[in-house]
């Protein structure tokens, strides 16, 4: 049976000869000629290096407990095209998807007379975004950056609050070399007068971004403004949660996270500072977004499946750091079987070194997609570094051959995340994102 999505997957391929392309031009002659639809919606608007898909998360639950129509548009989805757009929590309609690209395709010809080039993949997604957004008239909409911020499709907009969870190196060949280039990029989602939130605690992102609020005359909220206090992990009714406290010079509250990371505090400390700025802006009870972000699930960050099985899709140093530490406070004194897929334009290398100590052994595997890297190279680095090889294949080679009497965690990008929970869920066939 044809799906609406058909034409779309055909047309949105026809798009991959542009590959990412930074810059504005294209989306703002977009968004002009399908009537500015950014000019009828209210956003949040979330860049950083990780975590930004957790916060937006967090934030979209929140807001939705408030009993406002909250949409979440996010990249990259993990193995269904339609996670990108959500409203209200629910993934929009395959025919939604379809009405939105096919007014983009219909104003094409006009948008290359103006800027002499078609729209690239991403540009076309994030516009079908908006129009999606402005059809069903929601309220709110959390605005996650794709790449970097600054020259991203996504800032066309201007939001009621703008967020930076972190800084760290990763895209270099895009953003810069150094934390202040790339915060400079993170940071170009700032406007002027409007408030903006740092999530980073590095002393010169700080500064820098101390510095940035001055220039646009926008309120900071600085991380060191807020605190969160690990209460440790407890099982209620048989699930594994995380007790946290949240505290700011207006308010103290406790709460409950579903998702266990260690990194999901510092994530739920800058989604709760948003909801303290967002209550002075748009209708908002503070105790029922709290309940609500309670409820929030981000799968493949620190899923735990069973006792033994783990995923989550750390695939930068920052994000493996923070994935063995939370592996250290859930698992002490344990080591793991580590199933593990990277990209070839992240630093892997780094990524297996941060794993080494804490694995048993690992499973390299090649990733669906012309980015991945080479699980053989992989192999050859982890045993040239003292590592212990199980194996290389694939990701259903992978599960078949996982060590059973270990702890499996399946690690190095949210593609290999994506390709796993498309077997898990009743291997319905993937659809690799093409942009990560």
């Amino acid at each position: 049976m044809n799906s609406p999505l058909d034409e779309v997957h055909e047309y949105l391929d026809s798009l991959l000869v542009f590959g990412v392309k930074l810059g504005l031009r294209n989306m703002e002659a977009l968004c002009s000629l399908l009537g500015q639809p950014q000019e009828d919606l209210s956003f949040v608007h979330v860049a950083g290096t990780n975590g930004k898909g957790s916060t937006c998360s967090m934030l979209a639950a929140a807001l939705k407990n408030c009993g406002l129509k909250t949409a979440f548009y996010s990249s990259p989805f993990l193995y269904r095209f339609t996670e990108r757009w959500r409203i209200n929590g629910e993934e929009v309609t395959e025919e939604a998807v379809a009405r939105a690209v096919g007014q983009v395709r219909a104003v094409e010809d006009e948008l290359v007379l103006q800027t002499g080039v078609r729209p690239t993949y991403f540009e076309v997604l994030t516009v079908a975004a908006l129009l999606i957004f402005k059809e069903a008239q929601v309220d709110v909409v959390v605005w996650e950056t794709g790449l970097g911020g600054r020259l991203d499709a996504t800032n066309v907009v201007t939001p009621l609050l703008s967020i930076i969870t972190n800084i760290d190196l990763d895209h270099t060949q895009y953003l810069g070399e150094t934390l202040l280039e790339i915060a400079y990029e993170k940071g170009g989602i700032v406007k002027k007068g409007i408030p903006f939130i740092c999530g980073d605690r590095q002393l010169e992102i700080q500064e820098y971004f101390s510095k940035l609020s001055e220039e646009k005359e926008a309120p900071l909220i600085m991380s060191s403004s807020f605190d969160v206090v690990n209460r440790g992990l407890q099982k209620i009714d048989g699930r594994l949660c995380r007790q946290m406290t949240y505290k700011s010079a207006s308010r103290e509250c406790q709460l409950e996270l579903g998702d266990v990371g260690l990194y999901q505090l510092d994530n739920a400390g800058v989604a709760l500072a948003a909801l303290e700025v967002l209550e002075k802006i748009i209708p908002l009870d503070f105790e029922r977004a709290v309940a609500g972000l309670e409820k929030f699930k981000w799968p493949g960050r620190m899923e735990l499946r069973s006792e033994s099985f783990i995923l989550d899709g750390a695939h930068n140093p920052l994000g493996a750091r923070a994935t063995i530490e939370s592996l250290k406070e859930i698992y002490p004194d344990k080591k793991f079987h580590f199933i593990c897929g990277i990209l070839k334009d992240k630093d892997w290398r780094e990524v297996i070194d941060i794993f080494l100590p804490s694995a048993k052994s690992f499973y390299f595997v090649n990733l669906e997609s012309e980015r991945s890297s080479e699980s053989e190279d992989l192999q050859a680095h982890a045993l040239s570094q003292g590592g212990s090889v199980s194996g290389c294949g694939s990701v259903s080679l992978a599960l078949s051959q996982m060590a059973k009497s270990d702890i499996n965690v399946v690690v190095g990008s949210l593609y290999l995340i994506g390709e796993f929970l498309a077997i898990l869920n009743n291997g319905e066939a993937v659809r690799i994102d093409r942009l990560a």
